[in-house]
């Protein structure tokens, strides 16, 4: 939030100092984390809050008109970001996101639109990183518009996404076999992909 007004329980925005105190308050009571969720810097006034708290503000209090008050507020990508490396011990965004690059010029055209598909919406609604938008931060323009093409074509079965979730998570190439469609996964394997991401597939622990 960057001016000085506040927001109660009822919705009503009015003058006070105490506005990073009551943001503060709302997003704890709503079931975010400080430092993993959200932070406030009490000098500037600027509130960075991750899309997971942001969500949780909408539904604990959903009575206040939030996309007036998102105006003032500047969701950040990196928290959430921040928060998964820490769990897994290693940079598994920046390395993630290094194995897309170089799968988009790796991969045919459909098995790359599979591979796409599976971990872009897998680990933005398992972790809430925004791998779409970070990706297009780093992607030249001719490759933009090739990921965009992509997203948008048909696909063909492509298993690679399950290894490279597991290798940047910190796991090993061995922690993922596959016996026909089916994944057999390594405890270490299943529970490193489970952290960070979410879908429906066949698997079996080894």
């Amino acid at each position: 939030m960057t001016d000085n007004r506040r927001v109660d329980e009822n919705g009503n925005l009015g003058e006070s100092d105490d506005n990073g105190i009551e943001l503060f308050r709302m997003l704890v009571n709503a079931g975010a984390k400080p430092g993993d969720d959200f932070s406030y810097d009490m000098q500037t006034g600027a509130a960075q809050i991750s899309d997971r708290a942001f969500e949780k503000l909408k539904i604990a209090y959903p009575d206040i008109d939030w996309a007036t008050i998102s105006e003032r507020v500047e969701v950040s990508p990196e928290l959430a970001a921040e928060h998964i490396n820490n769990y897994l011990g290693v940079d598994f965004v920046t390395r993630i996101l290094d194995r897309i690059t170089q799968r988009l010029d790796e991969l045919p055209a459909e098995q790359t639109t599979w591979y796409l598909q599976q971990i872009l919406e897998g680990v933005e609604q398992r972790t809430y990183v925004p791998l779409y938008v970070l990706l297009q931060r780093q992607l030249p323009l001719a490759k933009q518009i090739r990921l965009e093409t992509l997203l948008r074509g048909e696909a063909a079965p492509c298993h690679l996404w399950m290894q490279d979730l597991i290798e940047t998570a910190g796991g090993e190439a061995n922690d993922v076999s596959f016996v026909g469609e089916d994944a057999e996964l390594t405890q270490t394997g299943l529970a490193l992909l489970t952290a960070v991401w979410a879908g429906e597939y066949e698997v079996i622990e080894d």
